[in-house]
Order: structure tokens, then sequence, then C-alpha cells
């Protein structure tokens, strides 16, 4: 759950789905700049796109209802402009979240608020740099590929002298022998045509001084192709040793790039990428084993007034002070991600729905017992939790609605407390737990 807007209750859900829907489009056509590729990021391509999406048409069609909804409160602006920077903030690398939050710290000045232009360019800007540092990163592998293709057609080009000798081998084992034959057979006519002993004896050592001259001469042929061969090893040898230290160095790079991808910069978590590859395979234990397992949602309280009051980097330190409490609570084999925003999701493999309120409790009243202070000020941290357990029928959004609906009631139950899908009277539709 995630920090809402300070409005009346009757505006909160027609309000928060116009922002919300707003953010999710800009992001949506980020991904697809990213994905096009575009050189030149600015928000003006963003505003020719989206004012070609039906849902912001659908949004901009209603004018006096969002003149009335918006009206002049400048601190709707600032709700406005955070949720979008949240919205991006959780899918990118910790470099840029903190680029991000400064520019939301800058937010607390009117004049840079209402230039909505100049904030939107900004993060156009920073995300643009991380886009250049992803193609910086292909560039590398292309390089990378192309000195690989390189040193494979080197090693192609030894593999085919290799055979050239080899073919070369054969020809000339056949030639000495076919000398040796032509030899052999010319002693054998001397001999019978010889009339004497003398004569015989002449012929015989004359050819047999031609067998040792051409053993000799295949001897140093051999020697020779002996060298060669020894010398196109060892080059073919030292290649694929660089090879070898090539493809090691990408292999430790592309795992660093798919732990980075998995992992979230700032608390240090798995993300919410990861937290969707672990969920379908828990289900797939529960098919196949019947593994039992619980999900827990844990969302800070009050998240956005510490954000509000003492800012966002302090917003960052409670981030990371909870993850690090729930980590410690947590066993060895227990999963936990940051959803995003503010929300933790933590999946209790062999525990079953009691096992994980008892869990869910322990790691209450642990987080209770800690403290949380910044500049001699000390600042309430505490947390609420939803709790599901997974069933043979269930999939990965009807598991993680009946956590976020057992969240909302221990949201509505007054807070730092734990709920489970048993507490769930009535589910509350998506608008109503916003």
């Amino acid at each position: 759950m995630t920090g809402k807007i300070n409005l009346d209750d009757e505006k909160v859900s027609r309000l928060e789905g116009k922002i919300y829907t707003i953010a999710d489009e800009v992001l949506d056509i980020l991904k697809q700049l990213s994905q096009d590729n575009k050189q030149q990021l600015n928000s003006k391509i963003i505003a020719e796109r989206m004012f070609i999406r039906d849902t912001v048409k659908k949004i901009l069609e209603e004018p006096e209802q969002i003149k009335s909804d918006f009206g002049t409160d400048s601190s709707l602006f600032k709700n406005i402009a955070d949720t979008v920077l949240s919205r991006i903030s959780d899918l990118t690398p910790g470099s840029i979240t903190s680029q991000l939050i400064n520019l939301k710290d800058q937010l607390n000045d009117e004049a840079v608020l209402k230039d909505t232009t100049a904030w939107l360019d900004s993060t156009i800007r920073i995300i643009k740099n991380h886009f250049d540092a992803i193609s910086k990163k292909n560039k590398e592998l292309e390089e990378f590929m192309r000195q690989t293709m390189k040193h494979l057609e080197e090693t192609e080009l030894h593999m085919s002298s290799e055979l050239t000798a080899h073919q070369q081998k054969f020809s000339e084992d056949r030639e000495f022998e076919n000398t040796i034959s032509v030899n052999m057979n010319m002693m054998r006519q001397d001999i019978h045509a010889g009339n004497d002993l003398s004569s015989i004896k002449k012929a015989v050592l004359f050819k047999i001084e031609n067998i040792n001259k051409g053993i000799e001469k295949k001897r140093e042929q051999d020697l020779q192709r002996l060298r060669e061969t020894e010398m196109t090893l060892q080059a073919m040898g030292k290649r694929i040793n660089e090879i070898k230290y090539e493809a090691d160095e990408i292999k430790k790079k592309a795992a660093e790039i798919e732990s980075e991808s998995l992992r979230d910069n700032l608390t240090g978590l798995s993300n919410r990428k990861a937290y969707d590859q672990k969920i379908k395979e828990t289900l797939a234990d529960l098919g196949r084993y019947g593994v039992p397992s619980s999900l827990l949602l844990c969302d800070i309280d009050d998240f956005k007034k510490i954000n509000d009051t003492y800012g966002h980097k302090v917003g960052d330190l409670a981030l990371k002070k909870l993850a690090s409490l729930l980590r410690e609570k947590l066993r060895v084999n227990d999963f936990i991600a940051r959803y995003g925003g503010e929300e933790f999701a933590i999946i209790l493999s062999h525990t079953d729905l009691p096992g994980a309120v008892k869990a869910g409790e322990g790691m209450i009243s642990y987080i209770n017992k800690s403290v949380f202070s910044y500049k001699g000020n000390r600042i309430p941290l505490t947390i609420s939790i939803g709790i599901s357990v997974f069933k043979q029928n269930d999939d990965t959004i009807t598991v993680f609605e009946r956590a976020d609906s057992a969240l909302y009631v221990a949201k509505r139950s007054g807070k730092n407390n734990v709920k489970s899908e048993t507490s769930l009277v009535k589910v509350p539709s998506t608008l109503e737990r916003k």
C-alpha cells in the first residue's frame, strides 16, 4: 500500500484513480521509448504520446470535474509529482533512485513545483542517463562478442591449417612408401639380371643408399611437421585460454547484471521482478509437492508522514532500517522482497497460516522494540501486516489479493498489527483499498 493523498474521503478514490492512471501511462510510455531506443527523450515526446492514449483522453474530457478535484492547491500538485516519481523510482537502480529523490526534495520549492515542464524534463534526463548506461553495457557486450568471433575464426584457421598439414603428411607417407617399393622392385630386377656377385652387390648397395636417403628425408619431414604441430597447438591453447578468460569475465558480468536486475538497490532486498519469479515457484512447489507456504504483505504505517516531515532521504533510511529488521527475523530459506514503495512481500515456505500469523506478530514486536532516529529525533516506525496462505487453486493474483485485503483490514484496525485472510468479512474493491 502506498502513501495516500490527504483529501476528503469522497474525493480520494476518484482523484487517486486518475493520478495512478497518469503515472502508469507515463511509465508505459517511458518503457516504449526505451525499447524504441530514442536518442532524445523530453517532455514534448511524452506529451505527444500521452494525448493519443484513450485513458488520458477520458480524463481530459472531464475539465470541470478535473478543475473541481485539483483546484489550486500546490500540495496536491506535489503529491501528483511525488506519485509519478515514486512509480519511476520503484523500477530504477539505486543510483537513479537517489537522483529522483533529490528531485522530489526540490519540489518542496513551489516555484519548481509549478514549472512542470522543468521537473518533468529533469526526470527524463535522469532516466535517459540510465538508458545511456544500459546502452554502454550493451556495446561492451557487442565488443566482447566481436572479439570472441575473431578468436573463433583464428582457431578455425589453425584447425584448417592442421587439417592441411595432416593431408600433406598422408601424401608424403604415400610418396615415401612408393619410393621404397620402387627401389625394392629395382633391387629384385638387378638380382635376377646380374651376371656376377660383384655387380649384384653394387646394385643392391646403391638401392639401399637410396632407401636410406628416403628414410632420412622422411624423418626430417616428420620432425618439421612435429615442430609445426607443437607451435599450432601452443597457439590454439593460448587462444582457448584467452577465450575461457573472457568468457569467465562476461559470465561474471552477466551474473552481476542478473543479480542487479533482481535486487532492490536501496534496501538490498529482492525486488518486484524477483518476487514475481518466487511466487510462481512457490505455487509450483505447492502443486507438485504439497509444500505449505504463506504470503505476508508488510506496509510501513504513516510512511507519507515521515517523508513529508523529515524528507525523502529520511524516508529511505526508514526503508533500509525496516528491511534490516525484517531480514533479522527471517529464516535462511525465507524470501523477502521490496514489492514497491513502502510495501514488502515475504514468503514463508513450510509455514501454514497459524505459523505465519505467529511469525508476523514476532516481527511486529521486534520492530516495536527497535529505535529509529534521525539527528536526535526519535521517529515512530511501525508496520501493518496482511497474511494469506497458498491454496491449490490459487494463482499469483488471488493469493496476493487476499493478503492485500488483510493488510487493508490491519490498517483500518488501528495499524501496527497483523491480520490474516480469516479476518476478511468482505473483500474491498481496489478503489476502496486506495
